[in-house]
């Protein structure tokens, strides 16, 4: 992972590296050489976290300038030279209210269906205590006088559907936005403004921030409350990015012995096809791989295609069911 920024902005911008503390976004008074650096710096920790190798995934800022109510959706591809920081400068934080949305994209589009995989959660966390919630949130900026938004950086990823479930139930039990749960949610972006009449143009500032990655999950809600369902929404993956045989010799320590020789099968050798599929999914997403490497590997399988043939549309709903049920089990 090595991103760089734009041409034009290498004179003010030097190259992304992992950060533990954001210190011209604590407090207003940072040059605004400092305050872009840092804010490019924030954004490239949270995208590039769970953007793995493998597809070309999207970060996306939205922009509204002071006074008005349209909202300037932009995308950045997080591969190669990144244009954050060009953006940031042409949708200025003194003329404009600068937003992003902290989870990425499989495309160009903020539908719920491209959200990738996500090791986030988030809240508005409105006027309630941030501290106050069970886990304590990683980061927690001040959007205006006496209310934040806040970011949970969970020890692994999740399908959107279940990161979006633990957001819901984390904004339920402790006060905050019960609305604001969507995998496609957009925050301000601390070391920005809050130009909304009234408030005295706010700087927003990061209070709180603790890389650490969170291992505790908030409780689901009850059916009562509007639990997480198991059935996701369908994902996009790329079958084609690796090789079935590369993938199970990356991660063949991790699998059984059943699991393995199914990955190894060139015919089908067992009737029931679709118990094997969810074995070699459900397998391969406890092992740590990726949506992508999963894809490719039940793409090239036997017992797939003997059932669904090339039928892009049945793999990408199976394996995002088989995993969100995995998922809804843990």
């Amino acid at each position: 992972m090595t991103p760089c920024a734009d041409t034009k902005a290498k004179t003010m911008i030097t190259q992304h590296k992992k950060r533990t503390d954001f210190p011209a976004l604590n407090a207003e008074g940072a040059s605004e050489r400092a305050v872009l650096q840092d804010q490019y710096d924030f954004l490239c920790d949270l995208w590039y976290g769970p953007a793995m190798p493998g597809p070309v995934l999207f970060g996306n800022l939205c922009f509204r300038q002071k006074g008005t109510t349209k909202m300037i959706d932009k995308f950045v591809m997080l591969q190669g030279k990144i244009k954050i920081p060009m953006l940031l400068k042409r949708y200025d934080r003194h003329s404009y209210d600068q937003y992003f949305s902290p989870n990425v994209y499989a495309r160009p589009s903020r539908k719920l269906s491209g959200v990738h995989m996500t090791n986030l959660g988030w809240c508005d966390v409105d006027e309630a205590d941030p501290f106050a919630f069970d886990p304590t949130p990683s980061l927690v900026w001040q959007t205006s006088p006496g209310r934040t938004q806040a970011l949970w950086l969970w020890d692994r990823p999740h399908m959107p559907a279940l990161a979006s479930a633990y957001s819901k139930a984390l904004a339920y039990r402790h006060g905050g936005d019960k609305g604001g749960s969507a995998a496609n949610k957009l925050l301000r972006l601390p070391g920005s403004f809050n130009h909304k009449p009234g408030y005295g143009k706010p700087f927003i500032p990061l209070v709180h921030f603790d890389p650490r990655p969170i291992t505790a999950r908030p409780r689901l809600l009850s059916d009562q409350d509007g639990s997480y369902r198991a059935e996701p929404l369908v994902l996009d993956m790329s079958p084609n990015a690796h090789d079935r045989l590369s993938v199970l010799k990356k991660y063949r320590s991790k699998l059984d012995t059943s699991t393995r020789h199914l990955i190894r099968h060139d015919t089908v050798q067992a009737p029931d096809r679709s118990n094997r599929i969810f074995a070699m999914v459900a397998g391969l997403h406890e092992a740590g791989a990726t949506l992508d490497e999963i894809a490719s590997v039940v793409w090239g399988s036997p017992y797939f295609r003997d059932k669904y043939g090339e039928d892009r549309d049945a793999l990408e709903t199976e394996v995002s069911r088989i995993i969100a049920k995995v998922e809804a089990g843990q």
